[in-house]
């Protein structure tokens, strides 16, 4: 494989991540109004799936509370452990952005190649249902394939 169609590949697992993961928590928050953290990955042979952990609740906290931070710790640690089967991951969680006053869908995408990239989708719910805005980018920061 030559170097354009390599990076190629890169940037088309990476958008197929990104898009499923948004796509995914979108239809969470929809139905249930949340999602759980969840991880997903591009395999070698560029078939994608979904990857979860089991919930831990808060120490201390009520049955209904969910540590998200260990699950995401979790599942960062089971995409670690079948790296070599995979050639991207990402993990999809919520985050509160104080700035904008919202929740966003955040979901950190890396590549087997080096690429690690985040994507930020911020949502809000009103008196019609649920408003998404534009995705944004960032660069990420690689923890599968460090």
């Amino acid at each position: 494989m030559d170097e354009n169609a390599a990076d190629k590949q890169v940037q088309d697992d990476l958008n197929k991540l990104i898009g499923t993961a948004l796509g995914v928590a979108g239809d969470q928050i929809e139905a249930h109004g949340a999602f759980m953290p969840v991880g997903l990955v591009v395999n070698n042979d560029g078939d994608i799936s979904l990857v979860a952990v089991a919930p831990n609740a808060v120490e201390g906290g009520t049955e209904s509370e969910l540590d998200a931070d260990a699950m995401i710790a979790d599942l960062f640690e089971a995409l670690g452990q079948q790296k070599d089967q995979n050639r991207a991951a990402a993990v999809v969680c919520d985050i509160h952005l104080p700035d904008d006053a919202t929740d966003a869908i955040h979901v950190m995408a890396e590549h087997s190649g080096g690429v690690s990239v985040s994507a930020v989708r911020p949502y809000r719910q009103s008196p019609g249902g649920w408003e998404f805005g534009n995705p944004f980018l960032e660069s990420g920061e690689n923890q599968i394939w460090a």
